[in-house]
């Protein structure tokens, strides 16, 4: 029996002071590290991704506003040829001014 004690001695003396009992310890926050890493990476992309789509939405509105003045500029010159419902100079429907 004494033999048997003093043969795992000395391994498990190593194993305490080597630090592998430490690893043990430390594993639990180096996990809990490592994944908050993780999440701060997908967060990272989250944000460009969002911030990607708020320019992207801008551009979308500027050329929205753009489209609807070239809209209204040819409601208005279809408003002015409409009163020129005739082509012949001589014509009563052929607006004079």
């Amino acid at each position: 029996m004494i033999e048997l004690i003093s043969n795992y001695t000395e391994p498990i003396l190593a194993f305490v002071t080597g630090g592998g009992l430490l690893s043990f310890v430390t594993l639990k926050f180096t996990r809990k590290q490592a994944e908050a890493e993780a999440m701060k990476a997908v967060q990272d992309v989250y944000q460009e991704t969002i911030k990607d789509l708020r320019e992207d939405k801008d551009r979308l509105g500027d050329e929205l506003k753009t489209l609807r003045d070239e809209v209204a500029d040819i409601y208005k010159q279809l408003r002015e040829l409409r009163q020129y419902k005739c082509i012949v100079i001589d014509c009563k429907m052929r607006k004079t001014e």
